[in-house]
C-alpha cells in the first residue's frame, strides 16, 4: 500500500470514530427513553430536538395509519407553523414523501434545495406509520446519517408495536376480569343449583342455590366429598360416578326424592370438564328443582281426566236422556196409528191425532239433533258417501215439507235445474241439511210469508250452491256470525213461541264441513228475512244412476196363516199398544215383559218375527237374541232390535248378537209395517 494512502486512512479514522460514537450515543439514549416510555408518540418530539442539534435537521413528521383506507393521520410534528401543521393533518397515500413511503413501504431520500428522508414504520410486515426528516441547510444527508435515521425508525416501530401489544393485553385483561366477574355473578345468582366436583368427587365450587338445595352453607361444601354429604347410594351420586367413569355427559335426567312431607323432583344435568389436553378435571352438575312443575303437571293431568270423565258422563247422560224420552214417544206414535185404523172420524178426534203426531215428530227431531251434535263433537259420525243427485234430494225434502208450509200459510217456492247435479256425499245427511234449513225457515217465517229453495252450480269454484231464502224475522247483525254455534238462538223472547234447542244450524255446518263444503248466513236486519247459502263440491257424473226408487207404502200381509210376531218390551204401555196395532194389521202377536219370559214365550210361539227391546230386566236384549238363535224353535226368526240407543256401536253390537235389523224408538209404524210385509213376503 502506498505510504500516502496509509497516512490518509490514519488521518480519517479519528473523525469517523467520533461520528460513530455520537450516533451510538443518540441510539442508546433513544432506546433507553423509548423502552421506559408508556406512549412512544409523546417522546418523539423530544428525540427530534436532540437529532435536530446533532444532525442539523429542522423538520420532523410522524404519521400513523388512520381508520380509513389508505389514509395517514399526523401524530407528531416539529418545525411547521400552525397553519402548515393544520394543512398536513391528514394525507392520502402517495401525496407527499411520507405518503409515498407509506404506499411503497420503502425508505425514500430526496436531495437538492432541501434534503429529506422518509422511513416506513413496519412490524412483521404490517405498516404502522411513517417517520420523515428534512433540512434546508444542506442539499443532502450523508450515508451514515441515513443509516442512523433508519435504525432509529426501526426502534420506534418496534416500540410502537410493543406499546400496541401492551394496550391490547391490558384491554384483554380488563375484558377478562369483567367477564369473570359477570360469570361469577351469574354463577352465584343462578336460579338453578351449580357445583363443580373434582375427580375425587370433592366439592370445588358451589353456588347459593345449590347450597339452599342441600340445606348447608357454601363453606361447608368446599373441600368435602360428595360421600360426606350423601353417605348412602342415591341416583344423583350414581350419575356423578358414571360421568366420571365414562366421560359422557348426562342431561335432563329426572330424579325423585321421597320425603314424608311429599316427594321432591329434580332435573339434573352432569357434564365432564377437561383441560386443553382433554384430561378429565372433574364434573359440573346443574340441579333444578321441578317439584312445583311436576305437581302442576299432575294437577293438569287430573283436571284433563276429570274433564274427560265429565264429558263421558255428559255423553252417557245424553244417550240415557234420548232413550228415556223416546220410550214414551213409542206408545204415543203407535196409539195414533191404532186410532187411524179403529176409526174415530170426528173432526175433534182427527185434529187431536194430527196435533199429537206433529208434537211427537217435533220431539223426535229435537232428540235426534241433540244426539247428532254430540256425535259430531266426538267425531262419531261416519258418512256413507255415494254419488248423490242434489236436485232430486232438494225436491224430495221440499215435497216432505210441503204440507207443513201449507198448513202454516207459507208459500214454498222451488227452483231446480232440469239436469241432475251430482255430488259425492251421504244421501241421508245431505237430506238432513236441507231439511234443517227448511225447518229453520218454516219456524222463523210468519203466516203469509214466502220461502225460496233453489239449487244452482258455480263453474268457477266447481261447487253446487243450495240457497234457502225466507221473508221471516231476520237477524241482528251481531247474531249472523253466531247463528251456526251450538245452542245459538235467534228467538230470545220470553214466550219462545218458535221453540227449538238451537242445534239445527250447528248440525248443518258440521255436516257440510264433513262433506268438504261451506255454509254462510246473511240478513239485512230484523224483519228483513234471512238467506242461507250452502256450497258442496261437485263430482263427475256417475256411470249409472244412483237414485233411489220412490217409496212404496207396504200393504198388510195376505197369507193364509198370519205372521207370528213376538214383542219383548219392559214398558207395558209400549208393548201393549204395539201388540194391539199388530193384531189390527192382521198379525198374530204375543207380548213378554222380561228377557227370560221372552225366551219362554218364543219357544212356545215359534215366532216369525221378534221385536225386542235391548234394555230388558233379567236378561238384556243382546243375551236374549243369542239365546233365540241357539234354540231350534226360534233360530230362524227375523230379529228386530228396538231401542232408544241409536249409536253405530249399538247397531254393531246388535248385529253381532244376531239381530237382523236395528230400529230406533219411536218406531215409525209405517216403516214397521213395511218391514213386516217384506218378511211375510219372503216367508
Amino acid at each position: 500500500m502506498p505510504p500516502n494512502r496509509k497516512f490518509a486512512l490514519a488521518t480519517e479514522t479519528p473523525g469517523q470514530s467520533g461520528v460513530e460514537h455520537a450516533h451510538l450515543r443518540i441510539l442508546a439514549k433513544a432506546a433507553s427513553r423509548l423502552v421506559l416510555c408508556q406512549d412512544p408518540a409523546d417522546l418523539l418530539g423530544l428525540l427530534f430536538e436532540e437529532l435536530a442539534t446533532d444532525l442539523g435537521v429542522e423538520l420532523f413528521f410522524n404519521y400513523m395509519v388512520g381508520d380509513g383506507p389508505d389514509a395517514l393521520v399526523l401524530e407528531s410534528v416539529a418545525g411547521l407553523s400552525a397553519e402548515g401543521e393544520h394543512r398536513a393533518r391528514q394525507l392520502a397515500f402517495g401525496q407527499y414523501i411520507c405518503e409515498t413511503v407509506a404506499a411503497t413501504r420503502r425508505p425514500l431520500e430526496t436531495s437538492g434545495v432541501q434534503a429529506c428522508a422518509g422511513y416506513p414504520l413496519l412490524s412483521h410486515g404490517r405498516l404502522l406509520g411513517t417517520l420523515a426528516f428534512a433540512t434546508s441547510k444542506r442539499p443532502r444527508l450523508r450515508a451514515d446519517e441515513l443509516s442512523l435515521l433508519q435504525t432509529l425508525s426501526d426502534q420506534v416501530a418496534a416500540v410502537l408495536e410493543r406499546s400496541r401489544l401492551c394496550r391490547s393485553l391490558r384491554a384483554s385483561e380488563e375484558a377478562a376480569q369483567q367477564n369473570l366477574a359477570l360469570l361469577q355473578n351469574v354463577y352465584s345468582t343462578a336460579p338453578v343449583g351449580l357445583c363443580f366436583l373434582g375427580r375425587d368427587l370433592r366439592y370445588v365450587k358451589v353456588n347459593e342455590t345449590f347450597a339452599r338445595i342441600t340445606g348447608r352453607p357454601i363453606s361447608e361444601h368446599i373441600g368435602r366429598t360428595l360421600g360426606e354429604f350423601i353417605p348412602e347410594a342415591t341416583p344423583f351420586k350414581e350419575l356423578c360416578k358414571r360421568v366420571l367413569e365414562t366421560g359422557e355427559a348426562v342431561t335432563n335426567c329426572e330424579l325423585r326424592h321421597a320425603r314424608p312431607e311429599g316427594d321432591r323432583h329434580w332435573l339434573v344435568s352432569i357434564h365432564p370438564v377437561r383441560d386443553e389436553t382433554t384430561a378429565l378435571l372433574g364434573i359440573n352438575a346443574v340441579v333444578q328443582e321441578v317439584t312445583e312443575r311436576k305437581r302442576a303437571e299432575q294437577a293438569l293431568r287430573e283436571s284433563e281426566q276429570a274433564l274427560r270423565e265429565a264429558d263421558r258422563r255428559k255423553d252417557e247422560f245424553l244417550v240415557m236422556l234420548a232413550h228415556e224420552l223416546r220410550n214414551p214417544l213409542a206408545p204415543i206414535r203407535t196409539a195414533i196409528q191404532v186410532l187411524d185404523i179403529t176409526g174415530g172420524d170426528a173432526p175433534d178426534a182427527a185434529r187431536t191425532r194430527d196435533m199429537i203426531e206433529r208434537q211427537v215428530a217435533h220431539m223426535a227431531r229435537m232428540i235426534d239433533d241433540l244426539l247428532d251434535v254430540s256425535r259430531v263433537a266426538r267425531g262419531k259420525i261416519e258418512l256413507r258417501k255415494e254419488p248423490c243427485d242434489l236436485a232430486r234430494i232438494v225436491r224430495q225434502v221440499a215435497d216432505d215439507y210441503g204440507p207443513a208450509f201449507r198448513g202454516n200459510d207459507i208459500e214454498l217456492l222451488i227452483s231446480l235445474p232440469d239436469e241432475p247435479v251430482w255430488a259425492h256425499g251421504d244421501h241421508t245427511r245431505l237430506a238432513q241439511v236441507i231439511g234443517n234449513l227448511l225447518h229453520n225457515a218454516l219456524k222463523f217465517t210468519d203466516a203469509g210469508g214466502q220461502v225460496l229453495a233453489c239449487l244452482e252450480t258455480d263453474a268457477a269454484t266447481n261447487t253446487a250452491v243450495i240457497v234457502v231464502q225466507d221473508s221471516g224475522i231476520g237477524m241482528e247483525p251481531a247474531m249472523v256470525p253466531r247463528v251456526f254455534e251450538t245452542f245459538s238462538q235467534a228467538d230470545s223472547s220470553l214466550d219462545r213461541r218458535r221453540g227449538g234447542l238451537g242445534l239445527g244450524l250447528s248440525l248443518v255446518r258440521s255436516l257440510i264441513t264433513l262433506h268438504g263444503g261451506s255454509v254462510e248466513a246473511h240478513s239485512e236486519g230484523p224483519g228483513l228475512g234471512s238467506t242461507f247459502r250452502v256450497r258442496i263440491p261437485l263430482s263427475s257424473v256417475p256411470a249409472c244412476s244412483m237414485g233411489q226408487p220412490p217409496p212404496v207404502r207396504p200393504v198388510s200381509p195376505a197369507r193364509e196363516e198370519a205372521l207370528r210376531v213376538l214383542v219383548v218390551e219392559d214398558n207395558r204401555d209400549t208393548a201393549d199398544i204395539l201388540k194391539q196395532l199388530l193384531v189390527l194389521l192382521g198379525y198374530r202377536a204375543e207380548v213378554a215383559y222380561t228377557g227370560p219370559s221372552g225366551l219362554a214365550v218364543g219357544r212356545a210361539l215359534a215366532p216369525d218375527v221378534v221385536l225386542c227391546d235391548l234394555g230388558l230386566p233379567g236378561m238384556d236384549g243382546y243375551a236374549l237374541a243369542r239365546a233365540l238363535r241357539a234354540d231350534p224353535a226360534t233360530a230362524r226368526a227375523y230379529l228386530i232390535a228396538q231401542t232408544g240407543y241409536g249409536h253405530a256401536e249399538d247397531r254393531r253390537r246388535a248385529r253381532e248378537a244376531g239381530f237382523d235389523l236395528h230400529m230406533t224408538k219411536p218406531i215409525d209404524p209405517t216403516e214397521l209395517e213395511r218391514v213386516l210385509s217384506s218378511v211375510s213376503a219372503r216367508a
